[in-house]
């Protein structure tokens, strides 16, 4: 079989600069009440285990997958916390023939609050030992669900003041090329309510 050496080449090229990707459509509304707002704080975190991550991504407005996930512990919920996300920028690499620079993978950070404190010292204790956990959290509307397992760190700060809480303060760190996928919250917002997992 005769392989085209110059179609290889093109085709690995390709792959490496994202060279022919489908051209995503950006949507635009004349009229406010067309534009759909996206109120910020991370409300809901938690963590889905790397083995289930691609057949919650099957489908993930499906809530069978998530309430299957939750009850076989592959999914983690963490139902009421506050927080905020950093998306980063993706790392300049060097560039190539008429190119200055290229890019790589992005470090993003997830950041979130607990206030269930006392009952969950065993698991935030635990949770920076684990590798295989892939971050998800949701604003006012959306559920963002990352690609890869995070670097997590979990710590419990005390202030010097009598009405300040005690909270878990913790930080998710993952590289990825890509940003977190977003769905709609519509059929899986029953979901991110207190009970007992």
């Amino acid at each position: 079989m005769k392989i085209n050496f110059l179609a290889a080449l093109q085709m690995s090229y390709s792959y490496l600069y994202g060279c022919g990707a489908s051209e995503a459509a950006h949507t635009c509304h004349d009229c406010p009440e067309g534009q759909v707002r996206e109120f910020a704080r991370t409300r809901s975190t938690g963590f889905i285990k790397e083995a289930y991550l691609p057949t919650l991504l099957a489908n993930p407005t499906d809530i069978t997958k998530w309430d299957d996930g939750i009850a076989s512990g592959s999914i983690i919920l963490i139902p009421k916390t506050s927080g905020s996300y950093d998306p980063g920028d993706p790392k300049e690499l060097k560039g190539y023939g008429d190119r200055k620079s290229s890019y790589g993978p992005r470090t993003m950070k997830l950041m979130f609050n607990d206030p269930d404190f006392a009952d969950n010292y065993h698991f935030f204790n635990e949770i920076s030992e684990r590798t295989d956990l892939v971050p998800f959290f949701r604003t006012s509307s959306l559920v963002r669900i990352f690609d890869k397992p995070a670097s997590i760190k979990a710590k419990d700060p005390v202030a010097d003041d009598l009405e300040e809480e005690v909270v878990w303060n913790v930080e998710c760190e993952v590289v990825s090329t890509n940003l977190p996928i977003m769905v709609k919250d519509t059929t899986i917002k029953s979901i991110f309510i207190c009970k007992a997992f």
